[in-house]
């Protein structure tokens, strides 16, 4: 009898492990399913290629005379900037040479609204501008950073004699 006792434990063991396989199963069936389920490819979302269209922005409120006053000073505070850097002890070349190049192109704009006669001594001005340009990059050891300071304080000085607005207001275009 003993023998027969543990063949029915075991069938109902057998029996409840079956039960209980099944009902994991059932309750589980999402997940088998979703492993097996064909997933549905995303749709291709179709770009459109961005165009970019430059538009002029014109200084329509702006006269001539307020414009040339605003590179006058543009081109000031740029040439300040230049002697500073000449002028302190830690000179960064790079920021002497941006700081020229950003002077030479105020210099260039005020140009654009002066009469003939007056362009081409501001020409000479911008050619002098240059040729500083060249001094600073060529001077590798700043053996020269004096030279270079009191050409660009001179530069400075007949600029702003010569082309202040007050001198320069009857040769605007």
């Amino acid at each position: 009898m003993k023998l027969q006792n543990r063949i029915s434990v075991i069938k109902i063991l057998l029996l409840y492990c079956g039960l209980w396989i099944v009902v994991c199963e059932l309750c589980g069936c999402e997940g088998f399913a979703r492993k097996f389920v064909r997933k549905h490819k995303p749709e291709e979302k179709k770009e459109e290629e961005v165009v970019l269209v430059p538009q002029e922005y014109n200084a329509g409120g702006i006269n001539k005379e307020e414009l040339y006053r605003e590179y006058f000073l543009y081109w000031s505070s740029w040439q300040d900037e230049l002697i500073d850097t000449l002028s302190s002890r830690d000179s960064n070349r790079k920021k002497q040479v941006d700081s020229l190049r950003e002077a030479v192109k105020n210099l260039v704009s005020m140009k654009d609204l002066l009469k003939p006669d007056k362009q081409l001594l501001l020409d000479n001005y911008i050619n002098e501008m240059n040729n500083l340009k060249e001094d600073i990059t060529k001077d590798l050891y700043e053996n020269s950073i004096a030279n270079n300071l009191m050409k660009a304080q001179r530069i400075k000085r007949k600029i702003q004699r010569d082309f202040s607005f007050s001198k320069i207001k009857d040769y605007l275009l």
